[in-house]
């Protein structure tokens, strides 16, 4: 019998079949919890801490809320009895602050909803004869006797990142993820339907409206992981941060802001961090500030070869593991009830050029002004930007087109793009057959044309946040297997919905740091903190990362998964491994292949999984 650190949880349909599933992860796993439906059959299976469920019940109907948040079963059942349909389970969710999955058991339907950013995530697979849902796809994987996909897996080395929804699909063969916004049903039958929810809100606030509506988004969503008296561990450096540790503040918490320093001696993350704790206590304001020294943090790299986290896909950030788990373990000396991180803030509040088209169209006056500024700034030619700009298509067709680039070694990302993305790159160590593997992936999910929204500034905007709050899952895993609670206040579903209703003319301002979290904070955040224009991003941590821990690198290649499955070619992979590490050149960069070789090696170690086999479906 096996324990899955992290909190994991199984929902089943009210049927009699649910008794073999709930014994099947109860042979395989520890301290299973359980909980029923009406009928007494089993409903709710899984590992869960406490503090974060609470269940109400209300005659035969059932609901639950697993997550931060604060609301009481004494709340939800008194609201249980009316939640039978999708609508008003819809309204009983939009009323809950804070970051969660809402199940619920009504009139026989059980339903379960993930959140709208990403980062609440949801899954579903057939087992025993029924269509059950979980948050984990590794879980699920077992259930169903799932096969890794090599071809998912390959498409998870395309860098910067793979295009939606690649990247978001399940990697297990059985198993299929569910779109944010989209919630599961299932009835007693085994049968399963997706609903989508969540839509983007109407664009139609001025940004001081916006802003005001986010000030309260932040600040509720802030009061539900930081109350009065209670202890919060909190990462500082730039503006993101800044802002959770002052609402922190400001609700009376006990803040122990954390700042760790770089080796680049250009990083001003410290010194901006010190002047807003500086001027917090100035104000009244009790923040503990503690540095942590560079010499002190581990660098990147360091010991990817000994992790052995139980994610249920490849965690692309895994080169960071140790060095965040530093910053985290220094926060848990002070036995914090929850550690915050500015995670999401940028994918949130930053800008993004692929909204010029719609606003060039919509105004043309503004729209060009922005346009100039932007083009001056990066030194674009006019002629590549009006080429951007009329040749974007379909994203279907982008994503045809971004298949027949690749390996797309030459990707030169100081282009003028205002389509639906920078297109990927795949490493120039990938075989033949690998790169076969990830053009066909890509021109599956151009077949189902998976656009997320018709306007490419919307699709790219909710694409970035996806993989955003999907990466800062992967954090929030490792936190827990330590047995910390890491929270990402931005990717609150009432945060996304505060900065996308901002109307298109004030969204951004090239002249200006994101505008809309700049006045959602004003008189909260210290006003010199407000002033900073810049985000710290050096590549000394990763240089200096790759040269201490070059065997742990060099590690990767030893009796490989990644050639084993055909999917990259072993020799020039070594190569690449034994001479100088480039950090800045997409095809060379080496994270995506550490991530997925590791993740490989750590399941068919913890599970001894198989490869290959039929596939899920995408949803469409």
């Amino acid at each position: 019998m096996s324990q899955l650190k992290i909190p994991w949880f199984v929902v089943l349909p009210d049927a009699d079949a649910g008794f073999a599933v709930v014994e099947r992860l109860r042979d395989r796993y520890a301290d299973v919890a359980e909980l029923t439906h009406a009928s007494g059959r089993p409903w709710l299976v899984g590992r869960w801490d406490g503090e974060q469920l609470s269940v109400g019940r209300a005659g035969d109907n059932v609901v639950a809320v697993l997550g931060e948040h604060t609301v009481t079963g004494q709340w939800l059942a008194a609201r249980a009895a009316d939640v039978a349909g999708g609508g008003r389970l819809r309204d009983l969710r939009a009323r809950i602050a804070g970051s969660f999955h809402l199940v619920a058991s009504c009139e026989g339907v059980t339903t379960l909803y993930g959140d709208a950013t990403g980062l609440r995530r949801v899954f579903h697979t057939r087992a025993g004869g029924l269509t059950v849902a979980s948050d984990h796809a590794n879980v699920l994987a077992l259930l169903s006797d799932a096969a890794v996909d090599p071809a998912r897996i390959a498409s998870r080395l395309l860098f910067t990142a793979p295009p939606w929804p690649l990247g978001w699909d399940s990697v297990w063969t059985t198993v299929r993820a569910v779109w944010p916004g989209r919630a599961v049903r299932l009835d007693r039958e085994g049968r399963v339907r997706e609903e989508r929810w969540w839509s983007p809100p109407p664009a139609e606030l001025s940004r001081a409206d916006a802003a005001a509506t986010l000030r309260v988004a932040l600040r509720d969503a802030v009061r539900v992981r930081a109350t009065a008296g209670q202890i919060v561990a909190a990462h500082l450096s730039g503006l993101d941060s800044s802002s959770l540790v002052s609402l922190a503040t400001r609700e009376g918490a006990d803040v122990v802001a954390l700042t760790t320093a770089q080796p680049d001696t250009l990083d001003e993350d410290v010194e901006w961090a010190t002047r807003t704790a500086d001027e917090l206590r100035r104000a009244g304001h009790g923040v503990r500030h503690e540095v942590l020294a560079a010499d002190e943090v581990p660098l990147v790299y360091d010991g990817i070869l000994a992790a052995r986290d139980s994610f249920d896909e490849p965690f692309l950030a895994q080169h960071n593991r140790e060095p965040y788990r530093h910053i985290l373990m220094r926060g848990e000396r002070h036995r914090p009830r929850v550690h915050v991180v500015g995670f999401g803030g940028d994918e949130m509040c930053s800008n993004s050029y692929q909204w010029l088209p719609r606003l060039l169209r919509s105004q043309p006056r503004v729209g060009f002004h922005h346009l100039r500024a932007i083009t001056a700034k990066h030194r674009w030619s006019w002629t590549r930007v009006a080429r951007s700009m009329l040749t974007a298509g379909t994203y279907a067709s982008w994503l045809r087109e971004a298949a027949d680039r690749l390996p797309n070694h030459d990707v030169d990302m100081s282009r003028a793009e205002f389509g639906w993305g920078a297109f990927p790159a795949l490493p120039t160590w990938l075989s033949a057959e690998g790169i076969a593997m990830v053009r066909d992936e890509i021109r599956r999910a151009a077949d189902l044309d998976p656009v997320l929204d018709g306007d490419r500034g919307m699709h790219t905007t909710l694409a970035s946040i996806h993989s955003g709050a999907q990466s800062t899952r992967g954090f929030q895993q490792i936190s827990a297997a330590d047995g910390a609670v890491t929270s990402a206040p931005f990717f609150d579903d009432r945060v996304m919905d505060a900065v996308l209703s901002v109307r298109l003319a004030d969204r951004y301002d090239p002249g200006k740091y994101k505008p809309i979290l700049v006045e959602a904070m004003r008189g909260i955040v210290p006003d010199v903190t407000l002033t900073r224009t810049t985000k710290s991003h050096t590549p000394a941590n990763a240089v200096l990362g790759s040269r201490k821990h070059r065997d742990q690198i060099i590690g990767i290649v030893e009796d490989s998964e990644l050639a084993r499955l055909g999917i990259v070619d072993l020799a020039r992979l070594r190569r690449t491994c034994h001479g100088p590490v480039d950090v800045e050149t997409f095809s060379l960069r080496l994270e995506p292949t550490i991530a997925c070789e590791i993740w490989l090696r750590n399941q068919l170690e913890r599970e001894s999984a198989p490869t290959g086999g039929p596939r899920s479906g995408t949803p469409d």
